[in-house]
């Protein structure tokens, strides 16, 4: 009995990696060469893709024994930057009958999509924000954010941080990053070694760097800041320890009002701060924006029960932009009920 003939089909290729390539280019495209190694016609009767973001061109005559032919595969990166994997069906008159094909790449967005998405630059380094922003954190307390950058050149870069503190230790993982690929901005913060009670503002460094000669990776920096508002941790203060714990009254209400004053001329006024619980009432801090030409000092920090201390702010008026003075002065103590206290400082600047 004489076995009838079959078509056979042996691929050269069934993957293909695309690499790295940009949005903007537009479409590409590659070819699957396949053989008919068997004795009767082979047909591509079909062939579907995952999307529409996936073409694909075939022979529809019947392939000969022996014979080669190829099936083109086209990718639209239009609107999908990033890493893909598509697969596509081939459906044939062979047994089996259905074939598997892969295509493979990574797109680097367009520089509309890279703005949105990182808007600021170091060189080839796009990095999601200029701020890490920690929040409220009770002293001796810490906290961990991230923040995201992307290698938008075709090379691989190497990524590095500077500006650790006590209290501030960034890192960089990984450090060697591929081309269109991801690294993240690691901070750990340790409110015990904040240098300031209220808002601490540290800066970073990114730091791209290409990784060997010949690189299309351009260098350069960008300043991270990290912010921290550093409290007192009243968390632990039994019911007693309340009810003895300091209490800060300000003796000018929420505001100083300095009038109407000559630009140009440095002003000061004065105002209590009593203690009106029992334990010792201790004054963190006085704090003013930079900027604004605002000091001030109190005659001491430690204020016992009943007593009081002075405070004094100054304003040097040449520093205001505007003809209005407006500018919050914040007391940070170690009373429970308000541990901080804003006073605004208000009035009018003659610039005539």
């Amino acid at each position: 009995m004489i076995a009838a003939a079959q078509p056979q089909i042996t691929w050269l290729e069934r993957q293909h990696d695309f690499g790295v390539f940009m949005e903007q280019d537009g479409k590409v495209s590659c070819q699957m060469p396949l053989v008919n190694t068997g004795d009767a016609p082979l047909m591509i009767v079909k062939a579907q893709a995952g999307c529409g973001c996936t073409g694909i061109d075939y022979p529809e005559a019947p392939i000969p024994p022996g014979d080669t032919a190829m099936v083109s595969i086209t990718y639209n990166p239009a609107g999908r930057p990033g890493q893909f994997t598509k697969q596509v069906l081939i459906f044939t008159n062979t047994t089996p009958r259905r074939t598997v094909l892969e295509i493979t790449g990574n797109v680097i967005p367009t520089a509309a999509t890279l703005d949105k998405q990182y808007p600021l630059q170091a060189g080839s380094l796009r990095i999601s924000q200029r701020e890490v922003p920690m929040g409220e954190l009770p002293k001796g307390k810490n906290k961990t954010q991230y923040l995201s950058a992307y290698n938008a050149s075709t090379d691989t870069m190497v990524v590095s941080v500077t500006g650790a503190k006590d209290h501030l230790s960034p890192a960089i993982v990984p450090d060697t990053v591929p081309p269109a690929r991801v690294t993240a901005l690691t901070v750990h913060y340790h409110s015990a070694n904040a240098p300031l009670w209220g808002l601490n503002t540290d800066t970073l460094t990114l730091v791209c760097e290409p990784l060997g000669p010949e690189s299309s990776v351009i260098p350069g920096t960008a300043q991270i800041h990290v912010m921290a508002q550093v409290m007192e941790d009243f968390g632990s203060l039994t019911d007693q320890q309340r009810r003895d714990a300091p209490v800060a009254a300000i003796g000018c209400g929420d505001r100083i009002d300095f009038g109407t004053v000559k630009a140009g001329d440095v002003v000061s006024k004065s105002f209590e701060v009593t203690n009106r619980g029992k334990e010792c009432l201790l004054i963190r801090r006085l704090w003013a924006p930079e900027g604004e030409g605002v000091t001030c000092t109190t005659s001491k920090t430690d204020i016992k029960r009943g007593k009081s201390a002075t405070v004094t702010v100054t304003v040097d008026t040449s520093k205001q932009q505007g003809e209005m003075l407006n500018v919050p002065l914040t007391l940070i103590t170690n009373d429970p009920e308000s541990p901080r206290i804003t006073v605004r400082l208000v009035g009018i600047i003659d610039k005539i």
